[in-house]
């Protein structure tokens, strides 16, 4: 994980894409914060895993996040304003063995649409019955779910 941010002549140019890709680094980078001028800039409350995961979901060749490394990821994602790197998380969390409701539930935590829409297309009526408290979900998660009981 190291070698992914090893310092290379290339090393500005991922400064570049951050502040691209993240508002957050791109006022970092450009304005008149102490930071911009330091060598190295502490983050604190972030694994050095699950960040360097998220910084390299804009490069070449990311390093792919897990199922359980994937709600860490989508809150440093909006932490940092780097919502690019949502999409690799929710293309994983889609393919992967989590539950529909943990499938329901993130999306909604997440603003995660694209996984939202495509758990719905696949739960029968069964999998969304009112057992679950739903009143804890978004409206527009609510409105979804209605939808697809009503195609149902």
């Amino acid at each position: 994980m190291e070698l992914a941010f090893a310092r290379t002549d290339k090393t500005d140019g991922i400064l570049v894409l951050l502040s691209y890709h993240s508002d957050y680094f791109n006022t970092l980078f450009s304005s008149d914060f102490r930071e911009k001028s330091m060598p190295k800039i502490e983050i604190k409350d972030v694994k050095f895993e699950d960040f360097a995961t998220l910084l390299s979901l804009v490069q070449k060749d990311p390093i792919e996040p897990t199922e359980d490394t994937a709600e860490s990821i989508l809150e440093l994602a909006e932490r940092f304003m780097l919502s690019a790197a949502k999409r690799h998380v929710e293309l994983v969390l889609l393919s992967s063995e989590m539950g529909n409701l943990e499938k329901i539930e993130l999306p909604d935590k997440h603003d995660l649409n694209f996984l939202l829409v495509e758990t719905l297309k696949k739960c029968e009526e069964e999998d969304i019955e009112p057992t679950y408290e739903f009143s804890e979900f978004s409206d527009k998660t609510k409105a979804r779910i209605l939808d697809r009981l009503i195609e149902l």
